[in-house]
């Protein structure tokens, strides 16, 4: 088993802060437990598995420190040990130390797999993997093998959040990734780069660093197109004054405040400001996507038809589209009613995997075939 240091520091709070996040976790105690009771007398249409979910959720995130909630959160490279210790087989445990910048890769299923996907997760650069995560991912593994013969193995990029280094880190992180599979011989063709959220949008700027090398990042050459990118629900611009935020802020799984608060330090943690249409995808004109097909066979973006990111995410695709040419395949995605970052509620929340999900799963084997 290869050996894992978690970043320096992670999850390190004083007693001071410890104070309020205990008050906080009994006022949420009480909540869940009014939260059940009342369910059988609700109309809500999801399960009281996502009702309690959602309720941790926009109880803990709005009104936590970044420091409290990497407290609760185990780091990503911790927290994949002991997913894949959790497993009945035991499959060997991976880490992969890449790039001088920082960054690691955690894999689930063998390196020897001719296919691997890439998987960048999402949590506002605040905050690591959860669970959720590797099982959404296990679960496209083992059912894309099982439905179409496809056999890939996943490397999960653990990037630094943003209170450990700032923009363009995590865009280096993920050019670091694609570079050192390409080193040790992986086709590009069968190399997939899939992200949620955050992650969706670090997958969107790696396409972009391959389309015009960006300055902090060693350029790439591919000698053929990667398999596909797909980016769930990702976080392409900050601004939150969309007509999409404007109608489904209110009820979105992720409180507005938590996004506004993230946001701005992200922002904050910028060292360079001539990088707008890396940093904000959705404000990138066509013409910034012209040669798409040429380091992409096909792009996948999803979203909710019921999340305040649903405009950014339509628009950039539009111009991914428009900018790419006709033969480009790019697609949007779009999930009736459903709320950010759906399929990953799902799986977090023990959901069956739906629409969303299932999806990503056609598209992996669109890509693969």
């Amino acid at each position: 088993m290869a050996t894992y240091a978690p970043p320096p520091h992670y999850g390190e709070i004083t007693f001071f802060e410890l104070i309020p996040l205990a008050f906080r976790f009994i006022g949420l105690a009480i909540n869940l437990v009014i939260k059940a009771f009342l369910y059988p007398f609700s109309t809500t249409h999801f399960t009281l598995k996502r009702v309690l979910w959602r309720t941790f959720v926009q109880t803990i995130c709005p009104n936590s420190t970044i420091r409290q909630m990497q407290w609760v959160s185990p780091n990503t490279g911790s927290l994949y040990e002991t997913y894949m210790k959790s497993l009945p087989n035991k499959p060997p445990i991976v880490h992969e130390t890449i790039g001088a910048d920082g960054g690691s890769l955690h894999w689930v299923g063998p390196k020897t797999n001719s296919k691997v996907m890439v998987f960048i997760h999402g949590g506002g650069f605040v905050l690591p993997a959860v669970d959720g995560h590797f099982y959404m991912i296990d679960w496209w593994r083992k059912e894309a093998k099982m439905r179409y013969g496809i056999d890939f193995s996943v490397a999960v990029l653990e990037y630094s959040l943003v209170n450990f280094k700032p923009w363009p880190a995590q865009l280096t992180q993920v050019a670091a990734a694609l570079s050192h599979l390409l080193k040790q011989g992986y086709d590009p063709a069968n190399i997939t780069f899939v992200g949620d959220s955050v992650g969706g949008h670090v997958a969107v700027f790696l396409l972009a660093h391959l389309l015009h090398p960006h300055p902090s990042a060693d350029p790439i050459k591919l000698s053929k197109p990667l398999g596909g990118v797909a980016a769930l629900s990702p976080w392409l611009a900050y601004s939150t004054d969309t007509p999409s935020f404007k109608r489904h802020a209110a009820n979105d799984v992720m409180p507005l405040p938590a996004l506004v608060a993230w946001s701005s330090l992200f922002q904050k943690s910028r060292t360079r400001r001539d990088d707008g249409y890396y940093f904000e995808p959705a404000t990138a004109p066509p013409e910034w996507w012209t040669g798409l097909d040429k380091v992409a066979n096909n792009v996948l973006l999803s979203a909710g038809g019921a999340e305040g990111m649903l405009d950014d995410i339509v628009v950039t695709e539009k111009k991914m589209e428009m900018g790419a040419g006709r033969d480009a395949k790019v697609e949007l995605y779009v999930q009736d009613n459903a709320c950010h970052n759906e399929a990953l509620v799902e799986f977090a929340c023990g959901d069956q995997p739906g629409p969303s999900a299932n999806r990503v799963l056609s598209w992996i084997a669109e890509v693969y075939a």
